[in-house]
């Protein structure tokens, strides 16, 4: 277990309310900080030579694999190969959603404890694959969340005993300004792809290098 500085970062893909997609996704890249440098040097360089100024997610490659794409995520599945970096994402079908024993978000008000929840549950298996150590900093896209509503989330996840050691910050941030966000986004386009049975053979075997997936079919979140 490294003692050094950890991050994982974190994005989802959908609305957690129910409206909207009936697929949502979370998904989290772990990295220390030694691999965070090494990408850093690949996004420099990924800017530069496919003119990327602004969010990836705002370039007409992102949708799809191609040779944009490809040259991003190739370079990360490396890693993920060499156990560099990890990343593990859950998905699920409103639809097919049950929280004991009645649907997916039965009452109104609920979108953001229910967020909070799978935010546990990604987090949890993640643990399960990777540990980290003491200085792990979780940073997320910055979600509609009033200040009550952040220092719940904190407290939710820092009194949560199945995730230890205990994640030292949790960080919100703008993605526009967080490369790794970014990434994560990308990811979770994939999955969604994956999902929905849109995805070529390519971006199948990309996906299953890139990301540990799973569906998350119930739980009562509390």
């Amino acid at each position: 277990m490294t003692q050094g500085k950890e991050f994982i970062f974190v994005d989802e893909s959908g609305d957690p309310g129910p409206d909207g997609d009936p697929v949502y996704i979370l998904n989290a890249m772990h990295a220390h900080l030694l691999a965070l440098d090494s990408i850093r040097r690949h996004l420099a360089a990924f800017r530069y030579h496919h003119d990327v100024v602004r969010e990836f997610k705002d370039q007409r490659w992102a949708e799809k694999l191609s040779p944009a794409s490809r040259h991003l995520l190739e370079f990360l599945a490396g890693m993920t190969d060499t156990g560099e970096i990890s990343s593990t994402a859950i998905w699920l079908n409103k639809e097919r959603y049950r929280t004991g024993g009645g649907p997916y978000l039965s009452r109104p008000g609920e979108a953001v404890r229910f967020r909070n929840f799978q935010l546990r549950l990604l987090l949890e298996r993640h643990v399960g694959r990777r540990s980290w150590g003491q200085n792990l900093d979780l940073v997320i896209d910055r979600w509609r969340m009033s200040l009550d509503q952040r220092r719940n989330l904190e407290d939710y996840i820092h009194g949560n005993f199945k995730l230890r050691p205990r994640i030292a910050s949790i960080t919100v941030v703008d993605s526009a300004y967080v490369d790794p966000i970014q990434i994560v986004d990308i990811y979770a386009r994939l999955v969604r792809r994956v999902v929905l049975n849109r995805a070529e053979d390519p971006e199948r075997v990309l996906a299953e290098r890139l990301v540990q997936l799973s569906e998350v079919t119930s739980g009562l979140y509390a």
